[in-house]
């Protein structure tokens, strides 16, 4: 049975560790750090892990964690990888994998020179909604795709230093939302042949916070995403063929699309209500995956990381949003 241990005790690490203990996935929560010692023991006793660290080495040293699940802020994760790596441990990473396609390319190198599986939790692509639309558009059930939308945007008055508005924590609505329109996108029309976008950056902090992104491939398909911290727009993804087209709510975490004619009528539906909260997936083939002795998920291979990861380097080089990290 592998022991986990988490690094990062916030909201996202406590829908993980709720998956894992709701899921009844067969594994040990091992261990918990948080820079705040008295957090990673709240967490400790909260969730029954059998330790807590005030320090990430210190989990990195416990000889008994096999797999650690890293939910840090992104601009952390390149450094936190490494380390983690260079002590024998698996890995599973919060999106985005690492600030530029770069970084995520010396992760991975390093981790297939010690045959250790690493994963980006990006868990759009493990749902099974996900995962049955895309066999039923391969199969024609609405035509060849013509055209993809994806919109994944919120208002918010959050401080300058909160991380999504912190250019120094990776901040900016692009590595945090746009990496799910993106995918969305590439998954349905895969790599696009260029790319062009409209940008507002946060005067006070300098990161992106709302944007429209639009991929153009062959024969006129297009793919228009948007993503914000600034406006509320339906969580909806589209997707348009010559037949009909697919709405997808909440896209990002879906449950359910429904397929339509172009009468507007219904003519088909996918529901897979989640188990607990869509995060068992991602957990459960990434266990799978370690069981069977593999270094990368099939869901997500390390070539899909990078290649969003690059469309999303290129796309903040036309906008000359450097992180200082890099």
């Amino acid at each position: 049975m592998l022991k986990i241990g988490i690094i990062g005790a916030g909201n996202i690490a406590k829908t993980f560790i709720e998956a894992v203990i709701k899921g009844n996935v067969n594994v040990t929560l091992e261990a918990i750090a948080s820079r705040d010692i008295l957090k990673a023991i709240e967490y400790k006793n909260l969730y029954s892990f059998k330790k807590a660290y005030g320090s990430y080495q210190d989990l990195y040293n416990d000889f008994e964690v096999d797999l650690i699940y890293v939910a840090t802020p992104h601009s952390f994760h390149y450094e936190q990888m490494l380390q983690i790596i260079d002590h024998n441990k698996h890995v599973i990473c919060e999106k985005p994998f690492t600030l530029n396609s770069k970084q995520a390319e010396e992760v991975f190198k390093k981790a297939k020179e010690k045959n250790l599986f690493v994963m980006e939790a990006l868990w759009t692509r493990f749902l099974p909604t996900i995962k049955e639309l895309k066999e039923l558009i391969n199969k024609g059930i609405i035509g060849e795709i013509e055209k993809v939308e994806a919109n994944f945007c919120f208002k918010t008055n959050l401080d300058q230093n909160h991380r999504l508005r912190n250019l120094n924590l990776g901040g900016g609505a692009l590595l945090d939302l746009g990496v799910y329109t993106i995918t969305f996108a590439n998954i349905f029309l895969g790599k696009p042949e260029s790319i062009s976008s409209k940008v507002v950056m946060d005067e006070q902090t300098g990161v992106d916070i709302d944007e429209e992104i639009v991929f153009k491939y062959k024969d006129n398909k297009l793919a228009i995403l948007n993503s914000s911290i600034i406006k509320d727009m339906p969580s909806v993804g589209t997707i348009y063929g010559e037949k009909g087209y697919v709405l997808v709510e909440n896209f990002h975490q879906t449950e359910l699309a429904k397929i339509y004619n172009y009468n507007n009528e219904i003519i088909g539906s996918i529901e897979h209500p989640h188990s607990v909260n869509g995060f068992e997936y991602e957990i459960l083939s990434a266990i799978d995956s370690i069981e069977k002795g593999r270094i990368e998920d099939p869901h997500i291979p390390h070539s899909e990381t990078i290649k969003i990861l690059k469309q999303m380097d290129d796309i903040r080089q036309s906008w000359n949003l450097i992180y200082p990290q890099e």
